[in-house]
């Protein structure tokens, strides 16, 4: 499954919110909450942040006050298993997230 089977919606502070796809096996439709490091996975694997949902009123319950976010940049090319491996160390280094939002603007 590809990063375009995947539909990203979050908040407006870009940290948390939720994805959803179809599963390849049993074609049953999943939704997920996402926080602010999946957030950053999906869209760092080339997922686009899905605006459409967010007007339409997807998962209301994380999205209380209706915008959403831009996306910063084009999708990054799709990650290979030694970039799969770094980018699980720096998603477990706290201090590399957070300067990592502080230079976001967010």
């Amino acid at each position: 499954m590809g990063p375009e089977s995947i539909l990203l919606s979050v908040k407006q502070n870009g940290r948390e919110g939720s994805y959803r796809f179809t599963c390849p096996n049993c074609a049953d439709a999943v939704e997920k909450r996402a926080d602010r490091k999946i957030v950053a996975l999906l869209v760092s694997a080339g997922v686009d942040i899905n605006h459409s949902d967010m007007e339409a009123g997807f998962a209301p319950e994380l999205f209380d006050d209706g915008e959403d976010l831009e996306p910063r940049e084009p999708p990054a090319p799709r990650f290979t298993g030694d970039d799969l491996i770094e980018f699980h160390y720096l998603l477990e280094d706290e201090s590399y997230i957070r300067d990592f939002f502080a230079s976001s603007g967010n």
